[in-house]
């Protein structure tokens, strides 16, 4: 895996959401509790659900999408997938 140094801000048309950030007052940054797997296509965070299809493109840390274990994921337009191999977000596989 390639290592990448930014000079500049990051940009992204639908966003990034970061994971945790305990310094966090709200939803910036991530706020300050991380999303979890509802099902491949919604994820929520106890207060606030993110559905893939009005999400597509959207970038963020999933606290148990990897067979229960933290990941990054993306949406594409239906369903959440994980950065690492393309599948689905699932606590079981």
């Amino acid at each position: 895996m390639a290592n990448t140094t930014f000079t500049g801000p990051v940009t992204a048309i639908n966003g990034f959401i970061g994971g945790p950030n305990v310094n966090a007052g709200d939803t910036q940054q991530g706020g300050t509790t991380a999303f979890a797997t509802t099902n491949a296509s919604t994820i929520t965070n106890g207060t606030e659900t993110l559905s893939a299809t009005t999400n597509e493109g959207v970038f963020i840390y999933v606290s148990d999408g990897f067979s229960n274990a933290a990941t990054y994921a993306f949406s594409d337009g239906t369903t959440w997938k994980r950065v690492q191999d393309g599948s689905d977000i699932s606590t079981t596989a």
